[in-house]
């Protein structure tokens, strides 16, 4: 059988809209082409003002009588609204299934963002409402090689962490497993010495303290980094931005905003360049297409000081987003350290390592001399004090060393903490309080500061350069400052540098005191929607709803189309068209094609470029709108900023503003029946197999029929009652219908009218017992498709519009 363009259909689900019931299995109710909001409803004011995010299912299929196939059937975006606040996106996942309503579909969106690494064991006890906690539980040691180290965790505003409650055995009612999602909006808060992470939105249940025990586990409220490991292919549309018929085109975007964004601004002030007391020093290299770098240092200082975070800090932008050393891995070697990224850097943008320099710092003992021409470094110190006979550890704070006393025994615990030394950092002596003795501790030291360059990356994903203002003391305890503009040029009284890429490159005229430097900087903050207006909670779709809308060796359409009026029709007018058109099509003023198979109002000859038109559209409503398409597939070999690149060139010109598609492919699509076999018994097992029956089904000379415009895509078990009778369930849809060996069985499919199957009586034969049954899978000639269109807030001009779904193959 032939298949014509009538042949391939859209269908609607059991239920568009909104609620959590829309979605649902395949009816026959086919999209018509042409016609304003078939699928999603019309876009409101309320849309407009606060933003709108709607998700609708469709069903591309395959509507044949028979079981013809169509091959590499595949769908895309091919026109994007023309709305520039309202963008369209395809969701590709395996996940997706016929019966899936929205409930199910919005659990697909969220299954990308995940609880991952650990950031520390035993985080504090959170209370509902809560919103941030101490900066100090970022530091953790771990075990190497039978050495203790120290990791400090870095987070970035923006960034999303998981606050778990984790434990062994049986879950307890007091404290149930749970995972509370969130963004961070202030990486140093004031509340304490070390500062506060803020953030957002506020956990709404409590945790346990560290030191409750559930189920023989302590610390069970933890701190997880999250992972971003996406099932999900998502496919957009967009313009190229010059005429193009080469492998390289440029496009307007190569990533869109899945969810709707408003951006604010945040002002950071008094950042300061060390991390704690040390100020690293930073190199750079510019970013390629590789993700392994390798840095020829000889002057990176190592060691065992658990104060000190000896791990070098990598700093890199992938996707616009900056990301630091939890996604990557940087290994440090005899003269040299190599990168390592998780994520493909953005080409050209640098690549950032902070390191502590033997140049400016070298590890201290006190058992040894103090080095000529040091000072020890604050926030460095490591070790004990004696007091009263027993050493105890101390924490260094604010100048001074403390340690913790504890007396008394079970609920009588006292602590008291007392205060032990007074340091002078300059001179590198320690004096004890009279009541303490045997001062025992290592530090890191640093040669007198002197320096007359600075790099250091801004604490700021989207900064305004404008807003940057630094300050300095110099040697001589002069205070100098400087400005940037938005070009990121920085000028001040003997200070000149640049931003690029977040990348600040700063030259003094004097010599400086870096760990005196400080830079106010304003930065925009990408706020998403609370969970509650969409049901979809932002923060667990990946990159903060920014997602590819391309990728490397997945296939594009490059497609444009031309339009003109037919003003008066007439049987014998010709029409002229591009030549080697896709498709051609007239319309009405209703959107409704003018097409037919048999030609009856017009003709085209492509390779003529030519129309002729047959009738004069009697029965049809003016005016009248001639499109034709020139359309492309190509197979995509990477993708960069501004820029998609294909295996091959384009076989013609496409003109500035073409679409460029990302496609999904569906695969071929045709009705069949999965392997068919019996078993002695049925348990509701769908996903176990038995022992044979005793009887058996013949489907080599009576197959089971079906056909591409009923079958759909299902488990079946026909589980005999007696020798003869049987019922039939679908492991989705449950039981449908009874049936018996003696009759012809076709079960009627209420959303179709039309069988799911049919079994011939011959096929069932004799033997069988109850308990029996047979098994089998009928596979539908359509699939679901998932289409999100995001409307972000703003005034529009625009009063009418629309996005073309295109729905193509090709005929076996």
């Amino acid at each position: 059988m032939t298949i014509s363009r009538n042949d391939l259909k859209v269908f609607k689900p059991e239920l568009l809209g909104t609620s959590d019931d829309a979605g649902g299995q395949r009816t026959r109710n086919a999209v018509q082409s042409g016609k304003l909001n078939e699928l999603f409803t019309a876009i409101s004011d309320i849309d407009h003002a606060q933003s709108s995010l709607d998700i609708v299912k469709c069903y591309p299929a395959l509507d044949t009588v028979d079981t013809s196939t169509l091959l590499d059937a595949h769908v895309f975006i091919s026109q994007p609204p023309s709305d520039p606040l309202v963008s369209m996106l395809l969701v590709e996942a395996a996940a997706l299934d016929d019966e899936d309503r929205m409930i199910e579909m919005k659990a697909i969106l969220e299954s990308s963002v995940t609880a991952g690494s650990l950031i520390r064991q035993g985080a504090p006890g959170f209370l509902p409402n809560q919103n941030s906690f101490n900066k100090d539980y970022l530091q953790s040691t771990y075990m190497f090689d039978g050495k203790e180290y120290r990791k400090t965790t870095s987070l970035r505003v923006g960034q999303v962490i998981a606050i778990t409650v984790e434990y062994p055995d049986v879950e307890d009612i007091n404290w149930p497993r749970r995972t509370h999602y969130c963004m961070v909006t202030d990486t140093n808060a004031p509340g304490n010495s070390s500062g506060n992470i803020v953030f957002d939105p506020p956990i709404d249940f409590a945790t346990p303290e560290y030191n409750e025990t559930i189920n023989g586990t302590s610390n069970c409220t933890k701190l997880r980094l999250t992972n971003e490991a996406s099932p999900l292919t998502f496919h957009g549309v967009t313009k190229l931005t010059a005429a193009s018929s080469s492998k390289n085109l440029a496009v307007q975007a190569v990533q869109q905003n899945l969810l709707p964004v408003v951006l604010s601004e945040q002002i950071k002030t008094a950042q300061s360049i060390s991390d704690g007391g040390v100020v690293r020093k930073t190199v750079s290299q510019t970013a390629s297409a590789a993700q392994s770098y390798n840095f020829a240092l000889v002057d990176v200082l190592q060691g065992d000081n658990t104060e000190v975070d000896y791990s070098p800090v990598v700093s890199y932008t992938s996707g616009g987003i900056t990301y630091g050393s939890d996604d990557a891995i940087a290994v440090v070697g005899t003269d040299s350290v190599s990168v390592t990224l998780s994520r493909k850097p953005d080409l050209n943008t640098p690549i950032t390592l902070g390191y502590i320099s033997t140049n400016a710092y070298q590890n201290y003992s006190n058992a040894d001399a103090f080095p000529a021409a040091r000072e020890l470094t604050a926030n460095t110190l490591k070790g004990n004090v004696t007091y009263q006979g027993t050493p105890l550890p101390f924490t260094e704070r604010e100048g001074a060393l403390y340690i913790t006393v504890v007396s008394g025994t079970g609920s009588l615990v006292v602590r008291n903490e007392l205060r032990a030394a007074i340091i002078d950092y300059q001179t590198g002596t320690v004096t004890l309080e009279s009541n303490m003795s045997t001062l025992t501790f290592v530090a890191l030291v640093i040669a007198p500061e002197s320096a007359t360059v600075a790099t250091f990356v801004l604490n700021a994903a989207d900064p305004v350069l404008t807003t940057f203002y630094v300050q300095v003391m110099t040697v001589g305890d002069v205070l100098v400052s400087a400005s940037s503009d938005a070009n990121g040029t920085i000028t001040g009284t003997g200070i000149s540098g640049s931003i690029a890429n977040n990348l600040v490159e700063i030259t003094f005229t004097q010599a400086v005191k870096l760990s005196t430097l400080r830079y106010d900087i304003t930065e925009q903050v990408r706020n998403l929607p609370p969970a509650d207006i969409y049901g979809l909670n932002p923060l667990r779709i990946p990159n903060a709803g920014v997602v590819d809308i391309f990728r490397q060796w997945g296939t594009i359409a490059v497609s444009h189309t031309d339009y003109q009026a037919i003003v008066s029709p007439s049987n014998g007018t010709v029409v002229t068209v591009r030549t080697g058109s896709n498709f051609v099509d007239i319309t009405d003023a209703t959107g409704a094609s003018l097409w037919t198979a048999t030609n009856d109002h017009f003709t085209v000859d492509n390779v003529a470029g030519t129309v002729t038109l047959n009738s004069d559209f009697i029965g049809f409503t003016a005016p009248f709108i001639l499109s034709d398409t020139i359309s492309e597939l190509a197979l995509v070999t990477a993708v960069n900023e501004g820029v998609v690149s294909i295996s091959a060139p384009l076989t013609r010109v496409f003109p500035i503003n073409a679409s460029v598609a990302s496609v999904q492919i569906l695969k071929d699509l045709q009705a069949r029946v999965g392997k068919v076999r019996d078993m002695t018994s049925w348990a509701n097992n769908w996903d176990l197999d038995g022992t044979a029956a005793q009887g058996t089904v013949n489907t080599v000379d009576y197959p089971i029929e079906v056909t591409n415009q009923a079958a759909v895509n299902e488990d079946w078990a026909l589980v005999f009652t007696s020798a003869t009778a049987f019922r039939c369930l679908g492991k989705r849809i449950g039981q449908i219908a009874t049936g018996d060996t003696l009759n012809d069985f076709a079960p009627i499919n209420p959303l179709t009218n039309q069988p799911y199957f049919v079994v011939r009586s011959g096929a069932f034969g004799a033997g069988w017992n109850p308990g029996e049954a047979i098994r089998f899978a009928t596979i539908a000639s359509a699939k679901p498709a998932m289409a999100i269109r995001t409307v972000q807030a703003g005034h529009s001009q625009i009063n009418t519009d629309r996005a073309v779904l295109a729905f193509r193959g090709n005929e076996a």
